[in-house]
Order: C-alpha cells, then sequence, then structure tokens
C-alpha cells in the first residue's frame, strides 16, 4: 500500500506566511504540517519509500528523506484533484492512502483507512462540532453537509439547513483501490459539475455519489485538525498541546 499527500498548494489564507514557503511548511507545536503528516503515517506502518509527496508551489522547500516525489506544474491554475492525478502510477498500480498536507491527525485514522474493504472510502471526525465552535462565532458560516446511510456516503459538500445534515466532518483523508481510482477516471468524463483544473475533491466525491458509486464511511473520534489559517494554529497552539492524546 502507498500513501499520498497532497502538498501543492501555496495556501493565500495564510496570507504573509506562504510568502517564502508551501502551506504544509508552516508549523504548529514545532514542526511542519508536512512532519506531522509523515509522522503519522509512519507511525501507521508506512515506509518512507512507499510515502509519496505531490508538490507545486516553491517545490525546493519541500526536502524530506526516502519519500517519492510527483510534481504539480500547473498547480496555481489547478485544483487538488488535478494534484492527485499525477501520482495515478501509484493510484492504479494497488491501494493508496491519500492525505491533506495541511492536517493533523492521529494515526489511527490512517490504520481505519488501511483495514477498511470498499474501492473508495473516506474518514470523518465525530468531534467537529466542539472544534468549529472554537474555530467560528457561526459554525454554519463554514461547515457543509455530510450525511450517511449504512455506513455510506449519501451526501457531501453542500450547505446544511440544520445540525441534522452534518453527521462528520470530512477529514481530508481517503483511500482508493485500482478499481476504485479506475471509477474516478471514468466518473470525471460525465458532466463532472467544475470544470477539471478546478475540481475540488468533496465536489468529486458528490459526483461519484450522484453516478451511483459507493464511498465508505469510517468514523474517528481521535483529535483531529485542520488549518485553514493562521488563526487556527494560534488557537490550537493555545488549546492542543498534544493531538496524540485523542479526544478531549
Amino acid at each position: 500500500m502507498k500513501a499520498i499527500i497532497l502538498a501543492a498548494g501555496r495556501g493565500s489564507r495564510m496570507n504573509e506566511g506562504t510568502a517564502e514557503i508551501p502551506k504544509c511548511m508552516m508549523e504548529l507545536f514545532g514542526i511542519t504540517l508536512l512532519d506531522h503528516c509523515i509522522k503519522s503515517l509512519e507511525s501507521a506502518g508506512f515506509a518512507r519509500a512507499d510515502i509519496g509527496i505531490v508538490t507545486g508551489y516553491k517545490k525546493e522547500k519541500i526536502q524530506v528523506e526516502g519519500v517519492r516525489y510527483f510534481h504539480n506544474q500547473d498547480w496555481e491554475s489547478t485544483n487538488m484533484f488535478v494534484s492527485l492525478t499525477v501520482a495515478r502510477e501509484w493510484l492504479r498500480r494497488g491501494p493508496s492512502v491519500v492525505s491533506y498536507s495541511d492536517i493533523v491527525f492521529h494515526p489511527s485514522a490512517i490504520k481505519k483507512l488501511m483495514e477498511t474493504d470498499g474501492d473508495i472510502a473516506i474518514t470523518y471526525y465525530t468531534g467537529f462540532w466542539k472544534l468549529w465552535r472554537k474555530r467560528f462565532a457561526n459554525p454554519f458560516d463554514d461547515l457543509e453537509t455530510f450525511k450517511m446511510a449504512d455506513g455510506k456516503l449519501i451526501e457531501i459538500g453542500g450547505k446544511p439547513d440544520s445540525k441534522k445534515d452534518i453527521q462528520g466532518q470530512y477529514m481530508g483523508l481517503l483511500r482508493f483501490t485500482p478499481t476504485g481510482w479506475q471509477n474516478v477516471e471514468s466518473a470525471v468524463k460525465k458532466n463532472i459539475p467544475k470544470p477539471l483544473e478546478r475540481l475540488d475533491m468533496t465536489t468529486l466525491l458528490q459526483h461519484m455519489l450522484t453516478l451511483g458509486y459507493e464511498v465508505g464511511t469510517i468514523p474517528t473520534d481521535e483529535l483531529w485538525l485542520e488549518c485553514d489559517n493562521q488563526s487556527d494554529i494560534r488557537l490550537y497552539e493555545r488549546n492542543f498541546t498534544d493531538f496524540n492524546r485523542g479526544t478531549w
């Protein structure tokens, strides 16, 4: 099994923090966001040789020994899905776990993905409401729909009418088998709702559901953090000194 970290973007919401470095090189708790990802993947059992990093903005600033690099040369004009496609060699060959590079997560979330059945699966965070109340005056300004039935995703990425429309928070962690990735490649040829270069992952997942493909969902209550801006980083450093402790 392989692990692919999507680290091509600048992260414009970090403002001057990413003027000279990609977003994944911002620090949280004294180490970079990318190092947090790699640490969790290694703790889940991945060797460095089985970890791939998709670079883009200021790729020369990302120096991780022993990993495989993929590069999205069109990072400035494309979105996350296109970044993922540059690692299609691995996705077509065997099962792959995919991780955003601006998140901090417990290794158990990766282990659950590695052990699950199904061709496409994602994890979701059950403690999202408490976290979003710390991050936002009104959590509904940022939260999106996330609905499930019998362990399968049925809706993602819409505007929620109430809290009942949000059964969990998508974490930016996914798993594809080669069949699952083949289904993705087929799906993006069929009336995708956005231009391919602007396709984001939640829009892709909803498109897969619309076409009738299954997406498995895996809950985790171990602490997970999303770093959108410098305010998030300051908040987390004040409140969560050791994310490995799990729930709070």
